[in-house]
């Protein structure tokens, strides 16, 4: 054999040395995002839907059974808030009371309570100081996450 084809054959070798070692690399890195970066999205994208069958079981409820038996605004309003909070959306005390079945007056007074209890926070919108935004706190924040996880572990499947 000459010497010019047995260096090509040599260096065609290492070149696949090389391939096979980068692409054991990437394929390590691809692993590695999936067990480290993936697992918070797909747990954040879980507690959405989560929450969202939630309100939709409330709204069922609410539509098949008398609504004197539920007055839990306050609970409506932390899953609502919850959703805006990981959907990157504002929510003002207006529209806020709109997605619970509360007289206006009763939930104003929920949102007074429950940012007392440190659950939510409200800032006066700059633009127009007659809106009022209101947001978890992130100790809300971490209570429903906290709850979400512990229902979470505790149903069946």
């Amino acid at each position: 054999m000459t010497e010019p084809v047995q260096m090509i054959r040599d260096l065609t070798a290492r070149l696949a040395a090389v391939a096979e070692e980068f692409s054991g690399r990437a394929e390590a890195m691809a692993t590695w995002q999936v067990e480290t970066v993936q697992p918070a999205a797909v747990r954040q994208a879980a507690r959405v839907a989560q929450v969202e069958t939630l309100i939709e079981a409330r709204r069922l409820r609410r539509r098949v059974l008398p609504a004197e038996l539920f007055h839990e605004p306050a609970w409506d309003m932390l899953l609502s808030l919850y959703l805006s909070w990981h959907k990157g959306e504002t929510l003002f005390v207006k529209t806020l009371v709109a997605k619970t079945a509360a007289p206006s007056t009763t939930s104003q007074r929920w949102i007074e309570h429950i940012a007392r209890l440190g659950l939510v926070t409200r800032v006066v919108d700059p633009t127009d100081r007659r809106r009022i935004e209101v947001m978890l706190s992130q100790a809300g924040l971490e209570a429903i996450d906290e709850y979400l996880s512990a229902l979470a572990e505790s149903s069946p499947g």
